[in-house]
């Protein structure tokens, strides 16, 4: 898994994320993918919380078969808060899935799983999902790319956020990444090309950028950056005791100064990926 995957997941934050992600996107399952039948299985990879599945049976048949699959049990529902046909796994993407769910999935949906992804590695994890799908079954990815820092007020520092992110090159220097939150994008990584190469068809992307979220009254450009920032402190403190890594003083330091920055309107934009392509029949 990713390096972030190390890190313990807050299911406030994840449920946080899941808005921002859903409003950006405005879709959970992208349109170009079928949804009427009345027996659709579904395997949501990063579940965590499992918001994306419950939200996800909300819109359709109780007939339909809802999975969460995760690398950690520590955010999923308990089975009486949960509706019947949602059900939760305990499963590292990277490693074979049991036989009983080979080809069986209509669609596999996965969701903020990479913090900076080499693509060979991308591609493995890409692999290892299609054996979930049936023939003609759909394979949607949905990542975060291309963070930046901005000023809503003139002469407002943005130093210590953009200090928390330059602290995570360690966690961003492999070779030939494709995909995750703490990278940017200096050219066009042809994520669809290795969605081709791996055999899938009718491969689309769509990107988004945060920055279409234009709502004071929910507040979610200060919400979202809070949010972020919070993660990246997280993965900084998987840095402690590395050379080269950070104090957990230093860490609370800048955590005050950042939170401070965003009371005084800075805000963070990513762009949000969306890949799909199907299994051919």
């Amino acid at each position: 898994m990713s390096d972030l995957s190390l890190i313990e997941e807050i299911p406030e934050r994840l449920d946080e994320q899941h808005i921002f992600t859903t409003k950006t996107l405005g879709f959970l399952i992208h349109p170009n993918i079928p949804t009427t039948s009345p027996t659709l299985k579904i395997a949501d990879i990063g579940t965590g919380t499992g918001i994306w599945l419950l939200d996800i049976a909300r819109s359709l048949p109780p007939t339909c078969q809802l999975t969460g699959f995760d690398v950690t049990s520590s955010a999923f529902l308990p089975p009486q808060v949960r509706p019947p046909n949602v059900t939760f796994k305990l499963q590292d993407m990277f490693l074979p899935f049991p036989d009983s769910e080979k080809g069986t999935y209509d669609l596999v949906a996965v969701r903020f799983v990479s913090s900076a992804t080499p693509r060979a590695e991308w591609a493995r994890a890409i692999e290892n999902l299609m054996t979930l799908l049936k023939p003609g079954g759909w394979l949607q990815w949905i990542d975060s790319c291309n963070f930046s820092l901005y000023n809503s007020v003139a002469g407002t520092s943005r130093a210590a956020c953009q200090e928390i992110y330059d602290g995570l090159e360690p966690l961003r220097s492999k070779d030939d990444i494709v995909i995750g939150l703490m990278m940017r994008e200096q050219k066009n990584v042809r994520r669809v090309d290795k969605f081709r190469e791996l055999g899938l068809v009718h491969v689309h992307e769509d990107v988004f950028s945060t920055d279409r979220l234009q709502d004071p009254g929910l507040q979610l450009r200060e919400k979202g950056t809070r949010n972020i920032i919070t993660c990246f402190l997280g993965c900084l403190e998987e840095l402690v005791g590395v050379a080269g890594g950070w104090s957990k003083e230093r860490i609370e330091t800048v955590k005050g100064e950042a939170m401070s920055e965003i009371d005084q309107g800075v805000y963070h934009t990513l762009d949000q990926v969306c890949i799909i392509g199907r299994k051919p029949v």
